[in-house]
């Protein structure tokens, strides 16, 4: 297994890691994020190239510290269980030492039975804060 954190030029990657998990997105929108310093996507892939898994988020810079939003954290069914989630975990951790992160987060719900677990056994730290999310449409 080998996890790559993308950079510019990695748009191809990009659409081939999405595609496994969401509509792929244009070559031109990869670029776009890509270029992105605060969006980063790390993936997990087999020694033949196929994708494992891959978390993205975004670089939060807040006026005392710059934190890590995990946005998305998703492994392909037939690589569940083999580590490829924790691992990207473990190099995202490796990423926000080097570039000061003060934390990683991530937002989940109460019932997500697959998440929630992972997120404790990879270091996470339940704050148990009741949360509601508000979402303001801007796009038509």
């Amino acid at each position: 297994m080998k996890v790559v954190v993308l950079r510019p030029g990695d748009e191809d990657l990009l659409c081939t890691a999405e595609a496994a998990f969401n509509p792929e997105p244009t070559r031109e929108r990869a670029a776009m994020l890509l270029r992105e310093p605060a969006y980063v996507m790390a993936i997990a892939l087999t020694d033949d190239g196929e994708v494992m898994s891959r978390i993205y988020g975004h670089v939060l810079h807040r006026a005392e510290s710059t934190d890590f939003l995990l946005y998305e954290v998703d492994t392909a069914e037939q690589h569940k269980r083999k580590g490829a989630a924790r691992a990207i975990v473990a190099k995202l951790h490796e990423l926000g030492r080097e570039r000061g992160w003060a934390e990683m987060w991530v937002l989940t719900e109460v019932s997500n039975d697959e998440g929630n677990p992972f997120y404790e056994a990879t270091g996470g730290v339940l704050e148990n804060s009741p949360t509601n999310m508000y979402v303001f449409k801007i796009a038509q």
